[in-house]
């Protein structure tokens, strides 16, 4: 199947473009379709988004994240994949522009180019801070955060300056996942691996909200545990607090409090990838398409808006979704799976988000689990509801079994094995 249109051809052709859990759903249920599929993603992997913290605090292995797209389409014989950026879409010619393949036309199109993180315009945030969006950016951070305990143990004069102190922005899952990973990851491992560093006086991991608390989407209970959970693991919560500059060595607050550390992990929030302020369609709030009740852009109905690159509105409740990886991988497969109805002449239908709870891990046995009802989940049983969907969410077997080890080896152990530094 070749990049260019064949004026022989007589099969619709469907471009998606992103293979995020939204891409990859897609093009999944296209599988039956009488449809040539052409999935085009920058990197030649499919990243596991919700577990990138795991990556950085050295719990999991770069496998266990990051899978091979073209391993999960091996047995797809309508899809194609490339390794590619894409530069342009013209939505009136029906064409996608790469950095290097041929222009593709098409007759559908799966935008699921994901979103990119959104600094707000904190000054030295881009420069300075470390987000957690991509596979790179978990192994920028582990790499980081190995290489700075290992000055500090060299030189132990940076500890004074904040050297093993770490900033991390945002109290909603992200920021706090990754803030309990890390302290586990210090007061677990490295109080052993670097027996003279004193801990936890010399080790300070503090996580700083804008809003007056943390977990906002909550109920009461589950914030209240989730504090304490935190607290526990020594990590000292600040609310109310916007980060108004960040440097290398040095965090300002807008209350003029400078916090003293060499790492500062950004979670705050995301946006539509830049790419869709060229489309000329009208954004919704953080760079979002807004899309109709199928997740098509309405004034180009042949083209579906599907992931974090889309603002897809809950037909129950009216809202936004949030970006989660299991908005995405339902929505990628409601665009697949109308695609398919559409081109064998069956009538479509809406999409309906199917909610199987907002959840989160603290640490150790330590999650938090609210159901579309209200009903929450704390502790372990949150902990055993959070990996059964997670690992449902892995893209095949082999990513599970990885996963199921890596977890049982530091439940029982504490042992984090991919506490390695690998230069390139």
């Amino acid at each position: 199947m070749s990049a260019k249109r064949d004026n022989k051809a007589r099969r619709p052709r469907v471009v998606v473009v992103g293979g995020g859990f939204a891409g990859i759903g897609a093009v999944q249920k296209l599988k039956k379709s009488e449809v040539d599929v052409v999935l085009v993603d920058k990197h030649d992997y499919h990243t596991f988004q919700p577990l990138l913290y795991q990556v950085a605090t050295g719990l999991l292995e770069q496998p266990a994240v990051g899978h091979p797209i073209r391993d999960l389409v091996h047995k797809q014989v309508n899809a194609r994949v490339h390794q590619d950026t894409v530069t342009a879409i013209d939505l009136d010619a029906r064409e996608v522009r790469f950095s290097e393949l041929e222009p593709l036309t098409y007759d559908y199109l799966v935008l699921g180019l994901g979103a990119e993180v959104n600094f707000f315009g904190v000054e030295g945030a881009p420069e300075h801070s470390f987000p957690l969006y991509t596979l790179a950016d978990a192994v920028r951070l582990k790499n980081h955060v190995l290489k700075t305990w290992e000055a500090a143990d060299r030189k132990p004069a940076l500890i004074e300056d904040g050297a093993l102190n770490v900033v991390v922005v945002g109290g909603g899952p992200t920021g706090i996942e990754t803030a309990g990973a890390l302290a586990e990851l210090y007061h677990g491992m490295f109080s052993k691996d670097y027996p003279d560093v004193l801990l936890p006086e010399q080790a300070r991991i503090t996580l700083v909200e804008a809003g007056p608390e943390l977990f906002p989407m909550f109920k009461p209970d589950i914030r209240t545990y989730t504090e304490k959970a935190l607290a526990k693991r020594s990590v000292e919560v600040l609310t109310g607090e916007v980060v108004a500059s960040i440097a290398p060595r040095r965090v300002t607050l807008k209350s003029g409090t400078v916090l003293e550390a060499h790492t500062l992990v950004w979670g705050a929030g995301l946006q539509g990838n830049r790419l869709v302020q060229s489309l000329g369609l009208e954004l919704e709030r953080g760079n979002r398409i807004g899309v109709d009740e199928e997740l098509r852009v309405p004034s180009h109905p042949e083209v579906y808006a599907v992931g974090d690159v889309a603002a897809i509105t809950d037909a129950k409740t009216g809202q936004v979704l949030p970006q989660l990886g299991s908005v995405a991988l339902q929505a990628g497969e409601h665009a697949g799976e109308t695609i398919a109805r559409r081109v064998s002449g069956k009538a479509t239908k809406p999409f309906k988000y199917k909610d199987k709870g907002t959840m989160a891990t603290i640490g150790r046995g330590t999650a938090v689990v609210q159901m579309l009802g209200g009903r929450t989940m704390k502790g372990k049983t949150a902990s055993v509801a959070w990996g059964t969907v997670h690992l449902a969410l892995l893209p095949t077997n082999e990513d599970r079994a990885k996963a199921v080890v890596d977890w049982a080896g530091a439940g029982l152990t504490h042992q984090r094995e991919a506490r390695i530094t690998v230069e390139t």
